[in-house]
């Protein structure tokens, strides 16, 4: 697998009205067995199905561990 790019979290890159797009981590509303959330989204990046999605600092920190998204600014 390769790699997914990521970016700084970006509200336009986002459905307007979603969690994403108004600054919260969507990836733990739609994992939230992967670990704690702290809310606020740093990073934008596409999942495996091409929605953008929007990740907190734990989000990042295990979709990189896991080699699903690149480290922030990686990808730009």
């Amino acid at each position: 697998m390769t790699a997914r790019p990521s970016y700084p979290h970006d509200p336009d890159l986002h459905v307007p009205g979603t969690s994403a797009a108004s600054g919260r981590c969507s990836h733990h509303e739609d994992h939230p067995d992967d670990g704690p959330c702290t809310g606020e989204a740093v990073v934008s990046f596409q999942d495996s199905a091409g929605r953008w999605q929007s990740g907190c600092t734990t989000a990042l920190q295990e979709l990189v561990e896991r080699g699903e998204i690149e480290p922030l600014g990686q990808g730009a």
